[in-house]
């Protein structure tokens, strides 16, 4: 306890009251009308002594999230807003060796503070359905903003089980295998202005070396129409109105057999 929590602790009513220490009734009071004042409306206090268990804590298995420098300073890149009335969470990256992480953690109650008329009002909200919103799972979520795409994963213990490292890294594996695939597809095509971050994240993480992890190629003139292509490709593909084939034997074993 703090030494002037201490004094006030040992006052009496009226030894209180003379030094002007409030007592928690006083304070809310003061606390409503100064938010009145201020705001122009009355903003409710969250009730005390709320339970802080069981809590959830969300990891990362990848690169993606916030990186915290020497001097604790975080780069943010892992934080997540859910919006006004919410605070902010952050996910930590996981570090070059390590199997995850630092935790986000979550405690099990929440309250969303929004203004309705002259007052505010706290709506619940379980750990369960921030760390749902924090990972974009479950009803109304599209499939494609699912944050366990990108290696993040949920556990009820603050050292996640090898069973749960296990599934967000194979979870993490597929998705960097379909990415690499797909900046396959439009290397091959010359669609080099689709590859981007994600996928060159993918092949790092997969340490697989490509081509298209260098944006610096050879280009010539396609004798289709003129537009810079990279030297090399089989096909200046259909998404450039164009279509020309440069390698006609590797557009029948690559292209011709996906058509089939």
């Amino acid at each position: 306890m703090a030494v002037k929590d201490q004094i006030a602790a040992t006052l009496s009513r009226g030894e209180a009251a003379r030094a002007g220490v409030l007592t928690a009734d006083q304070a809310q009071e003061v606390i409503t009308t100064n938010s009145r004042k201020q705001y122009g409306f009355t903003r409710k206090q969250v009730p005390q002594g709320l339970p802080t268990e069981p809590k959830l804590y969300i990891f990362s298995v990848s690169e993606y999230g916030s990186t915290v420098d020497e001097e604790g300073m975080s780069d943010g890149a892992g934080i997540v807003s859910l919006g006004p009335g919410f605070r902010q969470f952050e996910v930590f990256r996981c570090p070059d060796g390590d199997d995850y992480g630092d935790a986000c953690v979550i405690d099990p109650i929440h309250f969303f503070e929004e203004a309705k008329v002259d007052v505010t009002e706290h709506t619940f909200h379980s750990g369960q359905q921030i760390a749902d919103a924090i990972m974009q799972i479950g009803p109304g979520m599209a499939a494609a903003l699912d944050r366990r795409n990108v290696g993040w994963f949920v556990s009820k213990t603050k050292v996640p089980t090898d069973k749960e490292i296990e599934k967000a890294v194979e979870i993490f594996t597929a998705q960097c295998q379909r990415l690499v695939r797909e900046a396959d597809s439009y290397y091959a095509r010359n669609q080099l202005n689709e590859i981007n971050e994600t996928h060159r994240r993918a092949a790092k993480y997969l340490k697989q070396k490509k081509a298209w992890l260098s944006i610096e190629h050879k280009m010539i003139d396609c004798p289709g129409c003129g537009e810079p292509v990279r030297e090399g490709i089989i096909w200046h593909g259909p998404a450039n109105v164009c279509g020309f084939i440069f390698n006609q034997e590797e557009y029948n074993k690559h292209f011709m057999q996906a058509k089939k």
